[in-house]
């Protein structure tokens, strides 16, 4: 796993102490690996952090304004290159091979 993008929320109020401006929200990315070489994207998830409280949110338990800070987080974040470096490697190695078949 890996924070893909994180930003603290202007306008997000945080349920459980009421203060502005504190809550975190994070996307994680998540990928799939073989003997911890990175294979393919998993997809992505996302929590929510109070700065003040501690008070933390997985994307099921998110209120609907802190979720809505997550969405458009979302929409901006990409997957990195790297997720796919595994599957990269043997792709160019299968295409060395038979390349090097017919020369």
């Amino acid at each position: 796993m890996a924070v893909l993008k994180s930003e603290t929320s202007k306008e997000v109020v945080c349920p459980k102490c009421n203060t502005k401006n504190s809550t975190k929200v994070s996307i994680i990315g998540i990928y799939r690996h073989l003997l911890q070489i990175p294979f393919i994207s998993g997809g992505k998830k996302g929590i929510s952090i109070c700065l003040k409280c501690q008070q933390s949110f997985d994307l099921k338990n998110m209120p609907s304004t802190i979720k809505l800070a997550y969405y458009e987080l979302k929409e901006t974040s990409r997957t990195p290159v790297w997720f796919y470096i595994g599957l990269i490697t043997i792709k160019t190695l299968v295409l060395i091979k038979i390349f090097t078949k017919y020369l």
